[in-house]
């Protein structure tokens, strides 16, 4: 989704959310993010070195496929900042195609772009559902399910709203979905209020299926990995069966926070996590092609506008970190931005855009960068031809070539640009998605 500042003390091109507030615990050792996957009988026929990502073949399952045609969907929000819309662009033999979109008027939902847009499969039919944050004019905020089928979701019919477990279901916390015991239904993950009072926030945890009345199969609701307050989540792509990691970014106030990396498996996720850099921009993927997870974190370029708290430290500013499954780390520095990872040359190796972010009185525009995947891990390239000012926004396989498509987005917000990573393919309009 395109990053748009909300309201608070923060500023720059990340959402604000609540001071932290408290102290974090002390860093627990953690197991990497995920098992490798062994390899299937399909990888060896073709002469793979491993399982390739779920980013790299999105387009081919159901997560990311709204209305099921085999071809990956971008979800994102359209049109005037002071009327955005969110909406699908179906992938097609010739990629997205924008004059057969859909988007959901603003009478019917007002949606959060920071919220994410995610496609899951959550109630199993083998279509791809839509995940977004807000809700009607007149009605309660929060995480719904706009659900997929064979001609994609219903743009003009209200989405269901999930609901928490507890007294009163509030259900004004965003979401992320993921699937978090690798059991192959999809789960969510959320942060509610907690039972007893206090700043710090329980993390609930939703387990699919899911009915077409939000209800999931069944729930765990646990105190705050973070130790403290929080609202961003962030977690790795459902594919392939494996369980997905997540990772809990501590409460800010537009600087950059450190996430906490909850380690997934058969039981679900890890109580205690592992502390990462702090780096509001996150993104997993297998960048070292060893079919274990890896994980990125980045500066954003958000800062706190509060006097003595607009700058960040060295280690911070501008740098993005790479966490790889078998223990080893990198550091590289000179971006800051959002990141999105996918395959984008097709190699099996997912790769990384990263940058973009809107200039700030105290940080200046930085255009995206490509880091190629690869045995080694992560290697820094150029940045897409003639796109100095814009942002990574999404990837995904949307002309089923078996390579993931890097979409962007201006600087302005005005257009949304399809590349290889390299070279612009095509580009569209944001006002030209029909409602």
């Amino acid at each position: 989704m395109a990053a748009v500042a909300l309201a608070g003390c923060g500023a720059g091109p990340g959402p604000g959310g609540s001071g932290s507030g408290s102290t974090p615990r002390p860093e627990p050792a953690v197991p990497p993010a995920t098992t490798p996957v062994p390899p299937t009988s399909a990888d060896a026929s073709a002469g793979s070195p491993g399982p390739r990502s779920v980013t790299a073949s999105r387009g081919r399952g159901k997560a990311g496929d709204v209305n099921g045609d085999g071809y990956a969907d971008l979800v994102a929000e359209f049109g005037p900042a002071d009327g955005r819309r969110l909406g699908v662009v179906h992938g097609s033999p010739e990629g997205l195609v924008p004059s057969e979109a859909v988007a959901v008027p603003r009478e019917t939902f007002t949606s959060w772009p920071a919220a994410g847009g995610a496609g899951a499969d959550l109630d199993g039919d083998g279509f791809g559902d839509v995940l977004a944050y807000g809700g009607p004019d007149d009605g309660p905020q929060g995480p719904h399910v706009f659900w997929g089928g064979p001609d994609g979701i219903a743009a003009r019919t209200g989405p269901t709203p999930v609901r928490p477990p507890g007294p009163g279901g509030q259900i004004h916390s965003r979401a992320v979905a993921g699937d978090f015991d690798g059991d192959g239904a999809a789960d969510l993950a959320m942060a509610t209020p907690p039972r007893s009072g206090g700043l710090a926030e329980d993390l609930t945890i939703l387990y699919g299926p899911f009915t077409r009345k939000g209800v999931p199969a069944r729930s765990d609701v646990r105190d705050s990995p973070t130790g403290g307050d929080f609202w961003r989540l962030t977690a790795d792509e459902i594919g392939r069966g494996r369980a997905t990691a997540l990772l809990v970014h501590e409460g800010d106030d537009g600087e950059q926070t450190s996430g906490w990396l909850l380690a997934a498996g058969p039981g679900g996720l890890a109580k205690s996590g592992r502390k990462l850099n702090q780096g509001m921009a996150a993104a997993f993927g297998d960048f070292d092609g060893d079919g274990a997870r890896d994980v990125a974190v980045g500066d954003d370029g958000s800062r706190n506008n509060e006097p003595g708290y607009e700058t960040e430290p060295p280690s911070v500013h501008r740098t993005l970190t790479v966490y790889y499954g078998n223990g080893r780390q990198a550091a590289f520095q000179g971006s800051a931005g959002a990141a999105v990872a996918g395959d984008f040359d097709g190699d099996g190796d997912d790769d990384l855009a990263f940058g973009g972010a809107a200039p700030t009185r105290d940080v200046s525009a930085t255009a995206p960068k490509v880091f190629w995947g690869g045995a080694g891990g992560l290697a820094p390239g150029g940045g897409v031809a003639g796109l100095a000012e814009a942002a990574p926004l999404a990837a995904g396989d949307y002309d089923g070539d078996g390579d993931d498509e890097l979409v962007l987005i201006t600087g302005d917000d005005s257009t949304i640009v399809v590349t290889d990573g390299r070279q612009e393919l095509t580009r569209f309009g944001t006002t030209e998605v029909p409602s």
